[in-house]
Order: C-alpha cells, then structure tokens, then sequence
C-alpha cells in the first residue's frame, strides 16, 4: 500500500550505483574517473581489461539497473502517477549529476537518493552522498527538498529476497547431490583502518544483513568473509574468500555456496570475481563452488526498494 504521505506530490528517486564500463575501451577512462583523475598504470588498465573480456566484454550493471528502476517505478506507482524512478552512476554514465538534471527538469517537488548498497559505509556509501550533493550545487536544485537512504541492510523484503534466492541455491545443492554444504557470506571488503579507528559501521551493518536471514533460514557451517579487495596498497578487512576457502578444504569440506549479500546485481565483482576467480580457487583446493543468484529483479527485492522509500516518506 503506497504511503499517503506520498499523495498528490510528485517524488523523483534516484537510484545510486557505482557504475561500470560497456565496453572495454572505456576501461582507461572508467579506472581515471575511480582514482579521481589519476591515469592508472598499463598493467592494471591491462589486468581490469582481462576481466571484463572474460566476462564478455562489459558489465550488465547499467541494463540491470535499469531494469531495477522500471520496475520500482512500475511498482511505486499503483496507485497513482507520483513517482519517477531515475538511476545515476558515481564513476561512469550516467552519472548522477544526470540524474538530477533529469528529476529537476520534470518538475519533481521532492527528491530521495537511494544507495544501491545495503550496508552504509563511510568509505563507500558517504562518496555517494558527497557526490549526490555536488550534483544539487551543480544543477541549482538545493531548493528541492532531498532525503538521502543510506542505510537498510536489514530492511525485511530485502532478507525475504535474500532468503529466497539461498532456499533456491540450497534446493538446486541438494538435487545436485550435496546434501550437506559449507555457506560463505561475502561483502565487498574496504580498508581496515575505517572499522579499527572507530568511524565505519560496516562490520555491523553487514551482521544485520547476515542475522536477519539466519533468523529465518538457520544454516550449518557458515562463514562471514570480504572479497574484492581493492588495489590501493593497505590492509583490507578480513578473512578474504581465499582464506575462507582454505579453512574448508583443510577441514575436508566439498561444497562451498557464496552468498553475496553486499551486491544487488551482477557485475564484476560477481560474474568474475566469485564465478571465475573464486571457482578456480576452489577447484585448486578441490572444492565444488556455487553461488547464489544475484537479486538483480527480483520482485522481492523491487518490493525493498519500495518498502525503503515509503519508510522515509512516513
């Protein structure tokens, strides 16, 4: 049910992401953008580039994320044309400098910003902020009024859809013959110094995530892990995958699921990073690796979307 709070307003939503390159001759630009202007070396260029040839050449994620925010907006506007869903993009098109451009020219009287990261982060989730305020400077829009969701790692459709693509992958095990297996929950990982020094939430917000679904699916053996971490040389937050992996194998595991509950689509961190990099780890150590299926559109996961807005609207 739409919040009447909503009624008789029109509320653009804009849905915040990182951004990844459609094909690979953006790569360099793409990478350039990330580091703030910094051109990256030929050997990373190179390696990143390898990356998305194996996953065929670009990322899904703008063509998800546009699927995402059709659906949202399909879904917000049941009851009545008040709500236009927009998707902008920090490090590539479009950006969300765009996407305010677009709210503000339609004539939207309120705006919400919406992180398509579940767990805040300072160190990821409040670049997002900086970068949604820089583009209201940018666009003349401080007069409309903003809310900005960076947080909702618990929110309830979202463990129930969460839940769904796990009792899915669990069921799929089964079938396959393994009726016992080890489960590893992973999130992207950051710099340890965020979390040591006090000032990043991160580690709880992801436990909120991962005890709400073992609230409604208990599970035995589960591991909590970090994976994509990145290339700036610092300590990272721990145990990585690869260490997860090496504990299984060594306690004579088979199966291993990965449950990726810090990413709401596929993208490189998923088609590369779990399915290729993590799978041929795994195989090394002989192990059997799965994962669960991306949330991407599932209409669990659009009612979260909705269900996060409606709750800021209240």
């Amino acid at each position: 049910m739409v919040n009447p709070t909503a009624q008789d307003v029109k509320t653009g939503v804009i849905l915040l992401a990182h951004g990844a390159p459609t094909r690979v001759a953006d790569i360099p630009e793409y990478l350039k953008r990330i580091r703030g202007g910094t051109a990256s070396s030929t050997e990373v260029i190179r390696e990143i580039t390898e990356r998305y040839e194996a996953i065929g050449g670009s990322s899904p994620l703008l063509q998800i994320t546009k699927a995402q925010a059709e659906a949202l907006e399909t879904f917000l506007n049941q009851e009545g044309d008040r709500f236009r869903v927009y998707i902008g993009m920090r490090n590539w098109y479009p950006l969300i400098e765009e996407a305010v451009q677009k709210a503000k020219d339609d004539g939207v009287e309120r705006l919400i910003a919406l992180c398509l990261a579940p767990q805040f982060s300072k160190w990821s989730t409040e670049r997002y902020l900086n970068s949604f305020n820089e583009a209201l400077g940018a666009c003349d829009a401080g007069g409309i009024p903003v809310q900005f969701i960076k947080s909702w790692p618990n929110q309830p459709s979202l463990i129930d859809a969460f839940v769904e693509r796990f009792r899915a992958a669990e069921s799929d095990l089964k079938a396959k013959g393994y009726d016992t297996f080890h489960t590893v929950f992973t999130v992207h990982s950051i710099p340890s110094a965020y979390v040591e020094e006090g000032i990043d939430p991160y580690v709880q917000e992801y436990e909120k995530t991962l005890n709400g679904i073992r609230q409604q699916v208990p599970m035995e053996p589960w591991h909590q892990a970090y994976q994509s971490q990145g290339m700036i040389p610092c300590p990272w937050l721990e145990p990585s995958v690869e260490e997860i992996l090496d504990k299984i194998a060594d306690a004579g595991g088979k199966a291993v699921l990965i449950f990726p509950v810090g990413f709401v689509c596929d993208h490189i961190e998923i088609l590369y990073d779990i399915d290729i990099g993590f799978k041929k780890y795994a195989e090394e150590k002989g192990l059997s690796l799965f994962r669960t299926e991306s949330l991407n559109t599932s209409p669990l996961f659009i009612e979260a979307l909705a269900g996060a807005i409606w709750e800021h609207l209240a």
